[in-house]
């Protein structure tokens, strides 16, 4: 991935809005079926201020009563880094997806509702912790089960490092929206490593969201395969 940007004359320029290019190599597999769906993959990253090496397992099974669990896992470790950009980091709620993989509709937005945008990606939690993101090495497990029709439970569990820092773990739950999954979702934060956060101000800043508009992901919504 080669990344070219036109330089500002007003703004100053960061080392995120600089030139960049990562090489990146990646292998997954895929399987689904009526009542299980499974899938992996490894991925490398090399660049010059960095090298990444990360994986990932998901695990979805319908059972014969209706109820249905989701399990991820997700590791990832850095090899070298010379840069003290967080720009290239894991992100530990949101990545910064400097390599563009991800449809955000706000992508550099920090506040807002674009901001509130939810992807499963690299530490996959929803609430957002005072540290969100990792220099070092993170792992994290992501789960959910519906507890009725398309509402469930979800928990987060995860332990990273940065540089200079000892290892933190940390966690969220709440309750999610799975109204039409991977497409049109909602994540109400509940109890966290920040505390009980149905008790904090401004509740609704911290309500997550899926939601598909790509006409490509779309096709995928009635070509998929449903259990």
């Amino acid at each position: 991935v080669l990344v070219n940007r036109e330089k500002s004359t007003f703004v100053a320029t960061e080392e995120q809005n600089e030139n960049y290019s990562v090489f990146n190599a990646r292998y997954g597999k895929f399987e689904s079926e009526i009542t299980k769906h499974y899938n992996f993959f490894t991925d490398v990253q090399l660049s010059g201020s960095f090298g990444k090496l990360s994986g990932e397992i998901q695990y979805r099974r319908l059972f014969n009563d209706n109820r249905q669990i989701n399990l991820r896992f997700y590791a990832g470790t850095f090899l070298y880094r010379s840069t003290d950009s967080e720009f290239f980091s894991f992100g530990l709620d949101r990545p910064t997806d400097y390599m563009f993989d991800y449809n955000f509709y706000g992508r550099s937005e920090t506040s807002g509702l674009f901001s509130q945008q939810y992807v499963m990606a690299e530490g996959g939690f929803k609430s957002k912790l005072d540290t969100r993101f990792a220099n070092q090495w993170m792992t994290t497990v992501n789960g959910s089960f519906n507890i009725w029709n398309w509402i469930e439970v979800y928990g987060d569990a995860g332990v990273f490092k940065n540089e200079y820092k000892s290892a933190q773990f940390v966690y969220d739950s709440g309750i999610r929206l799975n109204l039409v999954p991977d497409y049109f979702e909602l994540y109400f934060p509940v109890q966290s490593t920040n505390g009980f956060e149905l008790n904090e101000a401004r509740y609704m800043e911290k309500v997550r969201f899926v939601v598909t508009i790509s006409p490509n992901t779309l096709i995928n919504l009635f070509t998929r395969k449903w259990f």
